[in-house]
């Protein structure tokens, strides 16, 4: 089961939402998220917990996708060999991640960042451009374009994000994603 960890994703959740049905869409998943817990599949390959606040993570190798709210979000955290989803944008992410050993993803609008979106064909279909390598369950992803195609009222770094995680996955982009 692939570990997926959402912090500081509060209010209405657009980040948390699009991990999900992304994730219950390509392989299902069971969700811990504030007072729920609850099954989006038989055999579920993602086990997804939402915390808005977190004093303490020991979940080696998982994925770890920050949200905008991080100020409950204790800066003693171990990474243990984690994969972190961040908006390159959020400075409190950053912070978080120094001196760390975690690896980074970087979702954004920037042409730094691995995943960005080169273009929107319509307000629910966007084209995302992978722009390095990237390291998965299934082998190493070489830079490329696919679409993705979401609920319209998910942003784009939440778009961004939960295509990260499906390709950290080990989901083969070559047909895009819709979720």
């Amino acid at each position: 089961m692939i570990n997926v960890v959402i912090c500081g994703d509060c209010g209405e959740k657009a980040l948390t939402r699009s991990v999900i049905s992304a994730c219950s869409k390509y392989g299902g998943s069971v969700v811990c998220d504030g007072d729920k817990i609850y099954s989006t599949g038989k055999n579920p390959e993602y086990l997804i917990f939402g915390m808005c606040t977190l004093a303490d993570l020991y979940l080696p190798d998982s994925i770890i996708i920050f949200g905008k709210a991080l100020m409950q979000i204790q800066k003693s955290i171990m990474f243990d060999n984690s994969v972190c989803i961040l908006d390159t944008g959020n400075n409190d992410a950053i912070n978080l991640l120094g001196g760390s050993d975690a690896r980074a993803v970087g979702c954004s609008m920037s042409e730094h960042d691995t995943l960005t979106v080169s273009g929107n064909i319509d307000q629910n279909t966007s084209l995302v451009s992978l722009r390095r390598n990237l390291e998965t369950a299934a082998g190493i992803i070489e830079p490329q374009d696919f679409i993705v195609r979401t609920d319209s009222s998910f942003p784009i770094y939440a778009r961004l994000a939960a295509s990260a995680v499906l390709l950290l996955g080990g989901n083969d982009s070559g047909k895009g994603f819709e979720f």
